[in-house]
Parts: structure tokens; C-alpha cells; sequence
């Protein structure tokens, strides 16, 4: 499925990926950086986000308004995105726009001016989107959850940072930690779609084939499982739902042995229609519109997490049930015919992306050094046995590494659940 898969290395340790598909009509173009929140000492927390927003401010030669319309002038899709881990900056335009997209993106990752009006502009905008954020309970209690999870590590800390932190980030700091942190040996520049991989390897050659990196690069602080986490917090606002987020602590990506039973019981427990939590919670018991489970996952960390939104009087009902389904996995080992039905789906699912634009799960694993083979992914999960869900759901979910976040309404005219007692059962 990529076997047009091509991987170069430049002599200052730019990669440059690149996934041919001769009939298509348009190429994605991305630079991708091993630069996040988790990179960032305390005092700027938020900094890899507000660079993000920086860069597509102005260079020397194109404003603001002209890069974006470089790109959407042509019909194209210019966007970015931050995590704890790594941050994108990516191009999709028809494939005869291959070189502006490159030359747009190249622009704007190495020239942007940082002009100090922008900066101190940008810092409203980057509070705004804080605000907007923080006026989601979905999004609070998942960002609350995070930082439970990683409770004393920059892991835990919030990747858009905390509002005083933003106003009063000094450009200067924020410079200088962008020329320590954005290294060539940390960039990886993807390819997809009409493309040839020499014609892109030049490319790219020319635009950064001689930046050097810096004498002394800072590693991330790697994460331990024994930091310890925090098991519960509850925030009052105003909204009519409850918002629920369980979270355990999970392997990292690196830890290849239990990936793929890993995906595949977040997959049965809740990331479908026909899963568990859905069938039991929404579908047989109505207690709920939304409720949903998943896997997120660094090099050195990951959380499998459960979401749900509902009434109130309906909380403490709801999270007991999901319990109550997490429990099950654990004692029970899953039906021949489920386990069939789950692999069937993660291989289905995975084989369509595939065929889409896999450049993005390629390019994101091969820039932390993971493997990116998509048949030893499918293999990996025909393997799987229903006594490897089972024994992960005993060693992983149990109630002991439980984290909860709860984001109830301000007044509540049912009893107030006994949180503190539900974790520590």
C-alpha cells in the first residue's frame, strides 16, 4: 500500500518523504518539526503555539494576507496545527502548484519577520482562542484530564498555555527559543500526490540543504510512569450537561508490543457505533447523546480516555455503567465473533486511509523514528488474541490509575455525585 514510499536524509539531518500517486490531482505539502508544548520550560508554556501563529504573520516578502493567498488563490488549503509532541505546517494544492506551495511553506517556516506589532496582536488573537476553548466543557474537561494525567510534567501542561503566560511572553524569549528548538534534525518535509522524490529532495535541498543545527540541542524531559497523577478535579460552570473524561495512564508508541491490542480494546470499548459503550450506554440505557473512547499517544507516553456528556441526574449513572463496561474487559474475555467484528473494522478503516493520504501517519512516525510499515500494522492485529485485551484491561484499566475530570453545572437540583468515592473504589 506504500510502496512508492521514498525516505531521504540530508547531511544536516533534514528528512524529506515523499508518497507517489501518479493519477491524483493535487500534492500535499508539509514541514513537520519534533517541537512541542513538551519542549517548553514552564515560563513559556504556550510558546510553540504563539510560533505557529507567528509564522504565518509576514516574511520579508509576502504579508499576512499574501500568504495565505499564495496558497488559497490557487484554490489550495493552507493550515497548521500544535500537539505536546511535534507541529505541522502544511499546503494542499492542485499538483502544477507543487513549487509555490513548497516556496509559500519554505517562506514562512524560515523568514518570518516576527514583527513586534503582530506579535503583541497576535497575543488578543491566541487569548481568544483560550477563551473559546475554555467555553467548551468537551474540550475543558479533556485538557483537564491531560493535565491529571501528566500532573508535574510539561506533558501536562496546556499546548495553547495559560492566559497570563501569553500576555506577557516576552518576543525576544520566544525567538530565541524558536532558533534552539527548530533544528533540520527535527524537521521532516512530506511529499504526497503527483510528485517525483528527486525533484523534491532537490528541492528541499536548495531551500534548507545547508542550515546547520545548533551546537548544543535540548531534548525534550522524558516521561517516567512513576511521576505520580492526580485522580480527580471537578470544575463548576455554567452549562447545562455534565461532561465526564476517565483517563489511564498507557504506552508509549515506541513500546511496540502492545500496540495493537491496545487500539483494538479502545477500538471495541468505544470508538464506533457498534461498541460497547455506545450499545450500552447510549443505545440500551439512554443516558447519554455522546460517549466515545481513544488512545492518544507520544513516543514515550500515551492515555486512553473516556468521553461522555450528559443530564446531571444522569451522571453518576453513566460513569458507573462505563465502569462497569471497563470492569467487563477485564474479567471477561471478548466473543470470538466481537473480536472478528473489531479487527475487521481497524483493518478496514486503516486500509481506506491508506488509500486516501496516508503521507500524514507515515510522515508523523517516521519523525519520531517509528516504523511505518502498513502491513505490519494489518498483521499486527490479526495476531491479537482475546487474551491480550483481556490481560492489558487487567494490567492497564484497573481502578488504582484511574483519573477522573468532571464539568458540572454551578447549581444542581439532583444530589451531587460522590466523585472522591468513585475513584478510589
Amino acid at each position: 500500500m506504500l510502496d512508492t514510499l521514498h525516505v531521504t536524509e540530508l547531511s544536516n539531518g533534514i528528512r524529506v518523504v515523499s508518497l507517489a500517486k501518479p493519477e491524483a490531482e493535487g500534492v500535499r505539502v508539509a514541514i513537520h518539526v519534533r517541537v512541542g508544548s513538551r519542549n517548553e520550560p514552564e515560563r513559556l508554556n504556550g510558546a510553540s503555539h504563539f510560533i505557529e501563529h507567528m509564522l504565518f504573520k509576514g516574511t520579508p516578502t509576502r504579508t499576512a494576507k499574501g500568504i495565505s493567498q499564495a496558497i488559497e488563490g490557487q484554490g489550495g488549503v493552507l493550515n497548521a496545527y500544535t500537539d505536546r509532541d511535534h507541529t505541522c505546517y502544511y499546503a494542499v494544492v492542485p499538483y502544477d502548484k507543487l513549487g509555490v506551495a513548497l516556496d509559500v511553506l519554505g517562506d514562512l517556516f524560515y523568514q518570518s519577520t516576527f514583527e513586534p506589532r503582530e506579535f503583541e496582536r497576535e497575543r488578543q488573537v491566541i487569548t481568544e482562542e483560550i477563551r473559546m476553548y475554555d467555553d467548551q466543557p468537551d474540550s475543558l474537561v479533556m485538557d483537564r484530564l491531560a493535565a491529571q494525567l501528566w500532573a508535574g510534567h510539561p506533558l501536562g501542561r496546556p499546548i495553547l498555555g495559560p492566559m497570563m503566560g501569553v500576555l506577557t511572553m516576552p518576543r525576544a524569549e520566544v525567538l530565541a527559543y524558536r532558533k534552539a528548538q527548530y533544528a533540520p534534525c527535527r524537521t521532516l518535509f512530506s511529499f504526497a500526490g503527483r510528485v517525483d522524490h528527486e525533484a523534491c529532495v532537490k528541492a528541499v535541498s536548495a531551500l534548507a540543504g545547508r542550515l546547520r543545527n545548533p551546537r548544543i540541542l535540548r531534548e525534550p524531559e522524558p516521561f517516567s510512569r512513576v511521576i505520580p497523577q492526580e485522580r480527580l478535579s471537578v470544575i463548576r460552570r455554567s452549562v447545562q450537561q455534565t461532561q465526564l473524561a476517565f483517563g489511564w495512564r498507557v504506552p508509549g508508541a515506541a513500546e511496540a508490543a502492545p500496540q495493537p491490542a491496545l487500539s483494538m480494546l479502545s477500538c471495541l470499548l468505544g470508538e464506533t457505533m457498534m461498541s460497547r459503550l455506545f450499545q450500552s450506554i447510549r443505545e440500551r440505557r439512554g443516558l447519554c447523546y455522546s460517549v466515545s473512547s481513544g488512545v492518544s499517544q507520544g513516543v514515550d507516553f500515551g492515555a486512553l480516555s473516556i468521553s461522555a456528556g450528559c443530564a446531571p441526574a444522569k451522571a453518576e449513572r453513566c460513569a458507573r455503567a462505563i465502569l462497569a463496561e471497563v470492569r467487563r474487559l477485564a474479567e471477561c474475555p471478548v466473543g470470538a465473533a466481537e473480536l472478528r467484528r473489531t479487527r475487521d473494522y481497524l483493518c478496514g478503516r486503516f486500509r481506506l486511509r491508506m488509500d486516501g493520504t496516508p503521507i500524514g501517519w507515515a510522515a508523523t512516525r517516521l519523525l519520531f523514528g517509528l516504523p511505518a510499515d502498513p502491513e505490519v500494522m494489518l498483521a499486527g492485529w490479526q495476531a491479537v488474541r482475546a487474551e491480550d485485551i483481556q490481560g492489558l484491561a487487567q494490567q492497564l484499566l484497573t481502578p488504582a490509575a484511574l483519573s477522573l475530570a468532571v464539568v458540572e453545572p454551578e447549581q444542581l437540583d439532583a444530589k451531587v455525585p460522590d466523585w472522591a468515592a468513585m475513584v478510589q473504589a
